[in-house]
């Protein structure tokens, strides 16, 4: 379920309607039947597909110990969707193919009949079908321009909300009373169910709620490499995090919440240190708009980003910002007195000057036993799997692409393959 969740949501309703299908219809004949069962097959999938999408919407906790972590959950939430996209596209062309066959000569004429006339409910799911799909397709299509502002993003993303509600309408009036009794039936009314209530949670602002904190800016510190450190008070609420963990932290109310993992050890007292790297026009301007005694709100702590066994052979890489879990893990050892003296920690950056907290960095190192390994781009350096020892396990915060390469690289080298672990920090 961890590795391929959307190939085993498709693979499972292309099975259960095959069966439902046969049982009920026979093998298709001609295009005709073709047509009707696969608009019927493209529609299962997607509402099966969306459905998981908006459970995952909910950041339930039960779903991120499944998953492996809120990051997890929000690649996989992408994927369902740009899956979504696919199959509305797949599910609208199937339906809009008949002046195509007609005209390559595979069908003589349309088939004519249905409804004529006044109202029905079949007519009213099928129109809103249409409208809903254009929205639909529409707003997939914003949700992956990378250029849209994260405010217009956020919003926008919402609504999302209400089209699976008229999608569930569509697909409820229009599936076959004689699926409904059937194992696909039972999985479509599970799928709606769950997706339903959960496009009501998201709709009633119930969403993150409880896990949503106050607190107050104690310091904004403006540090090289264009990045900013924020320290926080939190109030007696503040459930307390792991080290590695992140946060959902809103300084602005119109910008909302933006994933900023947490840079300091667990045994903080409510006191927590964000470090932001200016990656867009909101993240940029927050050295010049934050001032001390703001509120602030922190969702969370999300994550399942957490240390090995000290015991473990462990290789740790941050590059860039990627570096602030690892300061965490640090200082929660080095309050704890634990040693980490089968660490080697590889610290990816730019420039030696843009390190953050580098003289920190040096002192937790020394004082836990980890191997610091400083990575200089500026002078030539660039980590390779073959630098890395031996190890049980490889932990990676940085690029995405630097870690595709380097967990690929590590399968192809000899010796040892270690265990990979890489935080899926893109959150849209």
């Amino acid at each position: 379920m961890q590795k391929h969740p959307l190939t085993l949501l498709l693979a499972l309703s292309t099975v259960l309607f095959a069966w439902a299908s046969y049982a009920q219809y026979g093998w298709p004949a001609d295009y005709w039947q073709w047509r009707q069962q696969l608009i019927l097959l493209s529609g299962v999938q997607l509402m099966t597909v969306m459905g998981a999408a908006m459970l995952l919407a909910t950041r339930s906790p039960w779903l991120e110990s499944l998953l492996g972590g809120l990051d997890k959950m929000y690649r996989l939430h992408k994927r369902l969707g740009i899956a979504s996209g696919v199959l509305l596209a797949t599910h609208w062309l199937i339906k809009l193919s008949p002046p195509l066959f007609i005209a390559l000569g595979v069908e003589p004429m349309l088939r004519h009949g249905g409804h004529h006339g006044g109202f029905s409910l079949a007519g009213l799911a099928r129109e809103i079908g249409s409208w809903s799909a254009y929205l639909m397709l529409a707003l997939v299509l914003l949700a992956l321009l990378r250029r849209l502002p994260y405010g217009i993003f956020r919003k926008l993303h919402t609504l999302f909300a209400p089209l699976f509600l008229l999608g569930a309408f569509h697909g409820a009036v229009l599936m076959p009373a004689a699926f409904w009794p059937t194992p696909i039936g039972a999985l479509f009314a599970l799928t709606i169910l769950a997706g339903t209530l959960a496009a009501i949670w998201v709709l009633t602002g119930r969403l993150g709620r409880a896990r949503r904190h106050a607190g107050l800016v104690q310091s904004v510190v403006t540090l090289p490499g264009g990045m900013v450190e924020v320290s926080c008070q939190m109030g007696q609420d503040w459930p307390g995090h792991r080290a590695g963990q992140f946060a959902r932290v809103t300084f602005d109310a119109a910008e909302g919440a933006h994933p900023f993992s947490i840079a300091c050890g667990e045994n903080s007292q409510g006191h927590l240190r964000f470090i932001i790297k200016g990656l867009g026009d909101y993240t940029g301007r927050l050295a010049e708009t934050l001032r001390t005694g703001m509120p602030v709100t922190v969702e969370g702590p999300y994550g399942r980003f957490l240390p090995g066994r000290p015991e473990q052979s462990q290789a740790w890489v941050a590059a860039g910002i990627g570096v602030t879990p690892f300061l965490a893990w640090l200082e929660t050892f080095a309050q704890r007195g634990g040693m980490l003296d089968r660490v080697d920690f590889y610290y990816c950056v730019p420039a030696a000057e843009q390190a953050v907290h580098l003289a920190e960095l040096r002192r937790q190192c020394a004082a836990t036993g980890a191997r610091l390994h400083l990575i200089d781009s500026a002078h030539g350096e660039r980590l390779q799997p073959a630098m890395l020892p031996a190890v049980e396990a490889v932990w990676f915060c940085g690029p995405a692409a630097m870690g595709t390469a380097l967990a690929e690289g590590l399968i192809h080298r000899d010796g040892r393959k270690p265990r990979f672990h890489a935080e899926a920090f893109v959150m849209r």
